[in-house]
């Protein structure tokens, strides 16, 4: 089964709807978690192809994680203020076929800890979904908006619930930790298309969370900073080239 998770509240209830019409002819079941409504929309009830619940708390981003996938599922987590292409899963799932989807995820945003400037000091190298990214380049987080991997190895809620807010550091120290790589996808410029409008930015976890730096995210930051896996910022051409990477052998 090819599957999309995500979860929403009811400031987006205009948006959800856009990035919803967007997945749902490229998935068997989409998968939705509304955080803090009071009954499910009439649109999202009558879809067949849509399994809505409503958490007794708030589980904010962790509403993506609230779904139990069968272990060779392809899960797609994503978000609702997204507007995906309608090649979107196609693409996405071609890309994986160059990396063993036992050993790695795949995304279309994140973030390499890496060196940067003439210095060689250590900074953030940041993927955005709605700029060109020309190469299949390893990361060290995913923004979980835009991921694929197999069900047997998404993170289950009771994992990830405690960094509600920032599941994006979690998520990555997980994999982490069990040995998988994270990738971002090459894609063009535009491909993706946001949905935030300047009047949702304020109710945004980057507004209400992130930007504040809460201890626990800032924990969470400097756990995953030591816990990352190596090469992050490299192509997957040049691991390969320097015996860094086994190329998958074609089927």
């Amino acid at each position: 089964m090819i599957r999309a998770h995500m979860a929403s509240f009811p400031p987006r209830s205009a948006v959800v709807r856009q990035a919803v019409a967007s997945l749902l002819p490229q998935v068997d079941r989409l998968f939705l978690c509304l955080n803090q409504f009071d009954s499910v929309p009439g649109w999202i009830a009558d879809e067949p192809k849509i399994e809505a619940m409503i958490p007794p708390r708030d589980l904010k981003d962790a509403g993506k994680f609230a779904f139990e996938p069968d272990p060779d599922d392809w899960v797609f987590t994503v978000d609702d203020d997204i507007a995906y292409p309608p090649d979107y899963v196609a693409a996405t799932l071609a890309q994986m076929e160059r990396l063993d989807p036992e050993t790695s995820v795949i995304g279309h945003l994140g973030n390499a800890w890496q060196e940067r400037g003439k210095l060689g000091q250590m900074g953030w190298k940041t993927i955005m979904f709605w700029k060109r990214s020309p190469h299949l380049m390893k990361v060290d987080v995913l923004g979980t908006g835009t991921t694929c991997q197999l069900g047997r190895n998404l993170p289950r809620l009771d994992q990830i619930e405690n960094a509600a807010g920032f599941v994006d550091l979690r998520h990555a120290r997980l994999h982490a930790k069990a040995g998988r790589w994270l990738w971002v996808s090459p894609h063009e410029r535009d491909w993706m298309r946001s949905l935030m409008t300047d009047d949702l930015r304020p109710t945004s976890l980057f507004d209400t969370v992130n930007r504040r730096k809460p201890p626990a995210m800032m924990a969470e930051l400097a756990a995953l900073i030591g816990e990352r896996s190596p090469h992050s910022g490299l192509h997957h051409g040049h691991l390969v080239k320097k015996g860094l990477l086994r190329r998958k052998p074609m089927s």
